[in-house]
């Protein structure tokens, strides 16, 4: 019964307590953040250390002014057979536990006030043992393949069929020893020629006209020098043209070619200009035109008839222009001039810049293979040579025009850009056996 009261007391006592803290008012006060060590919370995920054993934090960011827990910091300590080293605090690997942090808060009863230190790491540790350190490293896979291969074979020398130890005896005869090919290494790469190697622009082909590479004016990238002499160009005359009655009129002064509605459009549009000087310029690029054409549809006339008798077929085409665009499209066999593939592919390239330049360097793919009667994706191709972006309609445009992607896909742009960038050859491996 003696104990009875004294228990009571100390009850009481607890309430008590109790019940000041709770009508008192608790001051949290945070401390300023330090760049030196203090406090840190560790944890062991497995073995756990004594409480004698000494842990050192370390930095890279010797000097830093920015708060502890925002350095590259670890935490490591050693006994004589486990070291202990943290994982977690290198901000520059998104490893777990790299922004985790925890706060210690510590309660002055006397003043009321809970201080919070916010310069306190939580650091994740491993540990290593020592000994396995110094363990003999093992054998590479090339090593211990050799080493079996070795040990095989003298099985199979010792205890093999015949036919098994004729195998082993040719695979050693054609192992090659490369300890003794080190001596006529440096002969053999003398004796193999460097191969040149270029990182620049790609060159133009030979069958387009020399471009100018350094321009960045559509209309300089293929001056008419390089597509007509200035001799031929002087002995165009298109006045003719110019003046003529009507449509069927004019048709008959140019060289028959095969109708082209892309053409008779492009004249009507040339003899609205107001410049004077540009439309005789641009009627002479259509004469030139035309003349290319009728070569491009007739490419038999140049080697059935005699150079007498090929001016009939180009009425109104002055006889030098006649003649420098057939030395110009034509090989020399034998005695005649023939317009071969390899010269056919040349004239189709100075048409399709024709086209280019009288179309403001922009021309529609389908129109010019409509009037060449070719595919496509040949003149597709041969405007691209030519450094030329095949340009599709976007989604906005095909909505404007009310087109799907199918017909956008069918109405191809060449687009002539400056500086002009030509397409890198592709290279075909060698034919599979």
């Amino acid at each position: 019964m003696a104990s009875t009261p004294q228990t009571s007391r100390k009850s009481q006592k607890r309430k008590s307590d109790a019940a000041n803290l709770g009508s008192s008012d608790v001051q949290v006060v945070v401390e300023e953040g330090s760049t030196s060590a203090g406090p840190a919370f560790v944890n062991f995920p497995s073995v756990r250390p004594s409480k004698t054993t000494p842990f050192t934090i370390y930095t890279r960011d010797v000097g830093s002014s920015s708060d502890l827990t925002k350095q590259h910091t670890i935490i490591a300590g050693e006994t004589e057979d486990v070291e202990f080293f943290s994982t977690n605090r290198d901000h520059n690997l998104n490893t777990e536990g790299a922004d985790c942090q925890y706060l210690p808060a510590l309660y002055d009863p006397s003043t009321g006030t809970v201080h919070i230190n916010p310069s306190t790491p939580l650091y994740l540790l491993t540990h290593g043992v020592k000994r396995l350190r110094s363990s003999v490293t093992l054998p590479s896979a090339s090593d211990a393949r050799a080493h079996w291969k070795a040990q095989r074979n003298d099985l199979g020398e010792t205890f093999g069929t015949r036919k098994a130890k004729t195998q082993i005896r040719a695979e050693e005869r054609n192992k090659v020893d490369v300890s003794a090919m080190e001596g006529v290494k440096g002969h053999l790469m003398g004796s193999i020629p460097e191969m040149e190697t270029s990182d620049g622009p790609v060159k133009a082909s030979e069958l387009i006209p020399i471009p100018n590479l350094s321009t960045s004016d559509p209309s300089e990238v293929y001056p008419r020098d390089s597509l007509i002499s200035p001799s031929e160009w002087q002995s165009i005359s298109v006045s003719q043209l110019i003046h003529a009655e009507d449509e069927d009129a004019r048709q008959k002064l140019l060289p028959p070619h095969k109708k082209s509605n892309w053409l008779h459009m492009r004249i009507r549009y040339i003899l609205n200009l107001e410049d004077k000087v540009a439309r005789k310029e641009q009627m002479k690029y259509v004469l030139y035109l035309a003349t290319l054409l009728s070569l491009y549809d007739n490419p038999s006339l140049i080697s059935k008839l005699p150079p007498s008798q090929i001016q009939s077929k180009f009425p109104n085409v002055p006889q030098q222009l006649l003649d420098g665009s057939i030395k110009r499209f034509s090989e020399v066999q034998g005695k005649k001039r023939v317009i071969t593939e390899k010269m056919k592919t040349k004239l189709l390239a100075w048409i399709c810049v024709l086209y280019l330049t009288l179309d403001g360097f922009s021309v529609e793919i389908w129109r010019v293979a409509r009037d060449l009667k070719a595919k496509d994706a040949t003149i597709e191709n041969m405007f691209k040579n030519l450094g030329c972006t095949v340009n599709v309609a976007t989604p906005a445009e095909r909505e404007k025009q009310g087109i799907t992607l199918a017909e956008a896909s069918k109405s191809k742009k060449a687009v002539l850009k400056a500086p002009v960038v030509f397409p890198k050859i592709k290279r075909r491996g060698p034919a599979k056996r």
